[in-house]
């Protein structure tokens, strides 16, 4: 009696482990699979950042005289245009490599007045850029 308690209690104890190990194992997986994608994504916008390069070029301090200017090797898309606090619809959605265009052009609705000090803020290619114009 005594050897077969002992042998019967050492399987109830390895079925019992065995079957916590399935729920322990798809848990495990789903935790490293999120984490893949998360790592992923941040990875695709790190890439697009990096390959996204877009600046203010400024002559005047009128729309027609404030331009943005794409030096990288991949177009640049527009997604907003905020200036000081105020968002402006807009005409032109991309500019493609080495292209200069004024902020008049890419959206019409912005006032033809005099912007100093004024920030503007531009998701281009789902990044946020700041510039004091």
């Amino acid at each position: 009696m005594k050897g077969l308690s002992t042998i019967l209690g050492s399987l109830i104890v390895t079925l019992i482990t065995l079957s916590l190990s399935v729920p322990l194992l798809i848990y495990f997986n789903s935790i490293n699979s999120s984490n893949q994608a998360v790592f992923g994504q941040s990875f695709h916008q790190l890439n697009n950042a990096i390959s996204t390069k877009i600046t203010v070029i400024q002559i005047g301090n009128t729309p027609s005289q404030i331009y943005l200017y794409n030096y990288g090797n991949s177009p640049a898309y527009i997604q907003l245009l905020m200036i000081g606090n105020k968002s402006y619809p807009l005409n032109i959605t991309s500019i493609k490599p080495n292209q200069l265009i004024p902020l008049s052009k890419i959206s019409t609705k912005i006032p033809n007045q005099d912007f100093t000090n004024v920030s503007m803020v531009i998701e281009v290619n789902s990044n946020y850029y700041s510039f004091l114009i």
